[in-house]
């Protein structure tokens, strides 16, 4: 955290703003503003970082991004008894921080199969640049599941 960030209560304003409320900001500065860990500091050089940069010149659809938020506070389409679809945010980043494996589902595998996401998300070294570069190392777990199912479905078609 940054010195002046300890104790400080969150509310609305800290990240989007007082006087305009500003998603674009809430998304990487707010976090900045705050946040001083290895992690944070390495986003701006990470390939998901890139995909902001390339969005914001055009060179990607809006929506194409990946922000701290992204994966902090993911989103969630919501359809009301109308029809009408509502995004929201979940505002409660330990919903799926900790432990990490809780993003595969809700963020990673947006982008990413499986077998990167495990291994990815056990790489420490990894985690702390902030993705930049592959996993170290292959969590075999996932090759276990996989040789499984194959040996069951292969079982189901005898």
């Amino acid at each position: 955290m940054q010195d002046d960030a300890h104790a400080t209560a969150l509310t609305c304003n800290t990240c989007h703003g007082a006087h305009k409320y500003d998603v674009k900001f809430a998304q990487i500065e707010a976090c900045e503003s705050c946040h001083a860990d290895d992690h944070t500091k390495a986003f701006r050089m990470s390939p998901h970082n890139a995909l902001v940069d390339r969005e914001a010149s055009g060179d990607l659809p809006k929506g194409s991004g990946v922000t701290c938020a992204t994966c902090h506070m993911p989103k969630h389409l919501v359809r009301d008894d109308y029809g009408t679809e509502k995004i929201f945010v979940t505002h409660n980043q330990n919903d799926n921080l900790r432990p990490n494996e809780k993003m595969i589902r809700t963020v990673c595998a947006d982008c990413h199969g499986l077998r990167f996401t495990i291994d990815a998300l056990a790489d420490p070294a990894l985690i702390k640049n902030n993705f930049k570069g592959k996993p170290a190392h292959h969590v075999e777990s996932i090759d276990w599941v996989e040789n499984r199912m194959r040996e069951r479905a292969r079982r189901q078609q005898q």
